[in-house]
């Protein structure tokens, strides 16, 4: 066995992390053997760009055939291999890591292999030849990406040209564009913006920030595997809940700054209906995509519940009030992209009306991201434009003097 892995020692050459992953021993000069892996029915090699395979070298004793490990169910074909196998795998062929065993694993046969990963270029696909598990919107015929089981390979996507680059490239500028918007407020001398007020716009900012950085991660590593996918596509809503729950918050703390009551009230109110979205959105069946409609009305009932703060402060304060100082008319807006982003969404539009034609831009979830980004910037315009006119009317006794001044002078 010593003799062996000595031998080995001599051969060995180091691979990049990369696409697939396996164990294999080293080439030698003599005859090679191909070995395909095949990982039970979570793997479909139909998409793959020429052949990924491992390399078995003719060293290979019998015992150290035994001992080396295959992926869990995996079926090893063993098939001959030309003179040009390495030009046929169009891979990058650098360092990763080495399993050798020492003395002790040794007397336990342990395996003599190294951990082979491809770097290997891909191809996008039609629909009909991706997995179940990433057949989400049958009319984008074209251009998507085949599964990626590596991470560095799906974040290197990014910079590649397929169904997703819109999704992933829309939610990354606004990520990062809010993330910048959030240290430059957060970051105000307290002489400018109190602590309580950085809070209440904290929250809104967190709900922006996880809710597109959520969204942009999701779409980069969907199709890394089926439980990775699943996975980031309930943090994915979930991110949407929080967006949702940001919003709310400053507009009820500022629209009732001086009715401690109905401010918990409604406060109290959202966080419940946040949880409850929530416990949906880790929900299995809740991401399957025969569950759109649903996932669309869910959020858009959870964003009209706002309707029944704005009816309080319209009895109690007045339409001059809602319109002017609780700066009614950007919500509407605000509503009214959001609502528009989600329908267009549910019922897949452009793309169902003309298949095929809209698989790289301007598909609906494009479209979706581009609302939920202006939503989000009409909403902080609203937030700040209603906070700076009720805290120029000084503290909630001062409004009261005020008012009761008023009153007595009428």
């Amino acid at each position: 066995m010593r003799d062996s892995v000595s031998e080995a020692r001599k051969l060995i050459r180091k691979f990049n992390r990369g696409h697939r992953r396996a164990f294999s021993v080293p080439n030698a000069s003599a005859d090679r053997l191909r070995m395909a892996v095949v990982e039970g029915n979570n793997f479909s090699i139909s998409h793959l760009p020429k052949k990924l395979c491992f390399m078995i070298s003719a060293i290979c004793t019998e015992e150290l055939k035994k001992t080396v490990t295959y992926i869990s169910n995996g079926l090893p074909i063993l098939v001959p291999v030309s003179e040009d196998d390495d030009a046929d795998l169009n891979v990058k062929i650098n360092e990763d890591e080495i399993v050798l065993p020492n003395e002790e694993n040794a007397k336990r046969k342990s395996r003599v292999a190294v951990r082979r990963i491809w770097e290997a270029r891909w191809k996008a696909t039609n629909f009909e030849l991706l997995p179940e598990w990433l057949q989400d919107n049958e009319y984008l015929r074209t251009g998507h990406r085949p599964p990626l089981p590596s991470f560095g390979s799906c974040f290197k996507s990014i910079f590649s040209l397929h169904t997703e680059t819109g999704n992933i490239w829309t939610h990354m500028y606004g990520c990062v564009a809010f993330i910048g918007a959030a240290a430059w407020f957060l970051t105000r001398p307290s002489t400018l913006v109190q602590l309580e007020d950085k809070i209440v716009f904290g929250t809104y900012f967190i709900g922006a920030v996880a809710c597109l950085g959520l969204s942009f991660a999701f779409h980069t590593v969907q199709c890394h595997s089926h439980g990775v996918g699943k996975l980031f596509n309930k943090l994915d809503y979930t991110g949407i809940t929080l967006l949702i729950f940001g919003s709310f918050i400053p507009w009820i703390y500022y629209g009732f700054y001086c009715r401690l009551v109905p401010m918990i009230l409604y406060s109290t109110m959202i966080s419940i209906l946040a949880i409850a979205a929530i416990v949906v959105s880790l929900w299995d069946k809740f991401v399957q995509p025969r569950y759109r409609p649903f996932r669309a009305i869910i959020f858009i009932a959870m964003g009209l519940s706002s309707v029944v703060p704005a009816f309080d402060i319209l009895i109690n304060n007045g339409l001059t009030y809602l319109l002017n100082e609780a700066s009614l008319f950007w919500f509407i807006l605000m509503g009214f992209l959001y609502i528009t982003g989600a329908v267009l969404y549910a019922t897949r539009t452009p793309e169902k009306c003309f298949p095929g034609k809209f698989d790289l831009w301007l598909q609906s979830h494009q479209l979706f991201h581009m609302f939920v980004i202006a939503a989000a910037l009409v909403h902080f315009y609203g937030i700040s434009t209603t906070a700076v006119k009720r805290l120029e009317q000084g503290s909630c006794d001062e409004q009261m003097l005020e008012q009761y001044a008023n009153e007595d002078e009428s």
